[in-house]
């Protein structure tokens, strides 16, 4: 099933690049939009060479009122179906590294009160070698890879245990056949409470929420990390993306139930980005190396306003009218300022039945 509402009406003669003067517009950096195709595709994640994984949601059994997400990795307009581990039924997709390793999970279903030991799976993926499943850290039963460094030898993700959720770590030993993954537990990243560890493309930079509170991890020598609460408010910033400097992006959620995207610095703290007029909700899903970050813009639910990809950078934010009106989300961008995300056609209406006179 799809995972974001269509709505597609576009808000006229909406400024979004603040007040300038008349004679002199202000100039906007354009961006370039990766996308296999500009509708039912939703990326989850952008390496340095501009190839993406997410989903192509397609007609279930050939059907084309019911979708599915079906995984996908793809160079250019070249979609490479994922394919399952053995004894699984799904695959989600959530990070690629610049030598073309996917990650994500596997998942099986169970049937009620049955315990299913690693029915979800954390796997790494690439083109010559297939599909291999990661397992889970000794003592825990499930485990969730959300990143990789960019080099591909360090995965992110979550282990679940008996009423835990550790932050883990997987590191590549060797190298071709004699290739293996070493799972080793984040120090003091226990009690997690978000389901993505945000991890920089140098893979010495981890973020999730700990016990509550955002939290940062920073490799400060091989095997050594040291870690930070980055606010005292729950909930005040749920990490989605963080990058070599640190800078960490996600969104807080107020007690109205509406979502705002945040970042953090060490410099200024955390700072709620501002939307549009029209808008009530946003969220921040990634951040390059140069600060740039990438999310959804939204107006109040059940209005016809939005959703918008974004890009923020320079203290502004900006609808992405580079991706078309069919770009509805910016999920993951690149240091070379390339973006990805959700491609959500509008549907046609059903044409209205004439009265008999």
């Amino acid at each position: 099933m799809m995972m974001h509402p269509i709505r597609y009406a576009i808000v006229v003669g909406l400024s979004l690049l603040g007040t300038v003067a008349a004679e002199e517009p202000a100039k906007v950096k354009p961006y370039s939009i990766v996308t296999p195709k500009r509708e039912a595709i939703e990326a989850t994640g952008i390496n340095t060479h501009g190839q993406i994984v997410g989903f192509q949601w397609m007609p279930e059994n050939g059907n084309p009122d019911i979708l599915y997400e079906a995984p996908i990795y793809a160079r250019g307009t070249e979609i490479t179906p994922l394919p399952l581990l053995k004894g699984y039924t799904a695959n989600f997709p959530a990070a690629l590294s610049d030598d073309g390793v996917v990650v994500g999970r596997v998942s099986k279903p169970a049937p009620p009160n049955v315990f299913v030991n690693l029915r979800n799976q954390a796997y790494v993926w690439d083109r010559k070698r297939g599909i291999r499943g990661l397992g889970a850290p000794e003592g825990d039963t499930a485990s969730f890879a959300t990143g990789i460094s960019r080099d591909g030898r360090r995965i992110s993700g979550l282990s679940v245990g008996n009423y835990r959720l550790r932050g883990c770590l997987w590191e590549r030993v060797g190298e071709g056949e004699g290739e293996s993954w070493k799972a080793v537990i984040v120090p003091d990243a226990d009690a997690l409470g978000s389901n993505v560890l945000a991890i920089s493309d140098d893979g010495k930079r981890l973020a999730a929420v700990q016990k509550g509170l955002p939290t940062l991890w920073t490799e400060t020598d091989p095997g050594v990390w040291r870690h930070e609460t980055l606010s005292d408010e729950p909930n005040g910033l749920i990490p989605r993306g963080v990058n070599n400097a640190g800078m960490v992006v996600g969104r807080r959620e107020d007690p109205q139930g509406r979502t705002h995207a945040v970042v953090w610095t060490p410099e200024e703290g955390v700072k709620q980005l501002h939307k549009p007029q029209g808008y009530e909700h946003s969220l921040a899903n990634a951040v390059n190396n140069a600060g740039v970050v990438v999310g959804q813009i939204d107006g109040p639910h059940g209005s016809k306003v939005g959703p918008n990809a974004f890009v923020y950078e320079a203290g502004r934010l900006r609808i992405l009218n580079e991706g078309g009106p069919y770009f509805v989300a910016a999920t993951a961008i690149n240091d070379a300022g390339q973006i990805a995300g959700v491609f959500e056609k509008e549907e046609e209406e059903a044409p209205k039945a004439e009265k008999t006179p």
